[in-house]
């Protein structure tokens, strides 16, 4: 049974392992085999800070001690802005297609609306149709592309930008 959690600091070299796997199975994100490049003792950092804000969260999808996926909200620190938080979600292929992804933003989503924030907001490749299905079906709307968003093997690909109004919810 999939557990979906908040991750503490002493997830971090099991999330960091996660995003190298998740890096060299699909090109729907900003890194690739590499993960991200930082060490485990910097992702402890941030998984602590995160939890000092009550407008950023990361969560975990983690079923017999594997993490199957996340998802993560910054909220802007800006004065302006601080209404307003992006998104960040990835689910190892293996478990694509198995409501992991709807289970972690359901909850995610839940807890940014207990928090405050009133829109978030994240950017999916414009051809992840199964992701842009997800994210329609929970009531994000695209407002906007940006062309030529990344490159990969000098191809421009191009993501959508879609936001959630959580007020009117």
């Amino acid at each position: 049974m999939v557990i979906v959690r908040n991750a503490v600091a002493s997830d971090a070299e099991a999330i960091l392992a996660f995003c190298q796997q998740i890096g060299s199975e699909t090109d729907n994100l900003s890194y690739g085999e590499e993960g991200l490049t930082i060490s485990v003792a910097d992702e402890e950092i941030l998984l602590s800070e995160i939890q000092k804000f009550k407008t950023s969260h990361f969560l975990v999808a983690e079923e017999a001690g594997e993490i199957e996926g996340t998802c993560n909200c910054s909220a802007f620190r800006k004065k302006r802005l601080v209404h307003r938080a992006e998104i960040g979600i990835a689910v190892k292929k293996a478990y694509w297609n198995q409501e992991i992804g709807r289970q972690l933003l359901t909850r995610l989503i839940a807890a940014v609306q207990q928090s405050g924030l009133k829109v978030v907001s994240l950017e999916v490749r414009s051809d992840n149709d199964r992701a842009i299905h997800l994210y329609d079906s929970l009531g994000f709307q695209k407002i906007g592309t940006f062309k030529h968003f990344m490159e990969i093997d000098d191809q421009a690909i191009d993501f959508d930008i879609m936001e959630l109004l959580l007020e009117k919810k």
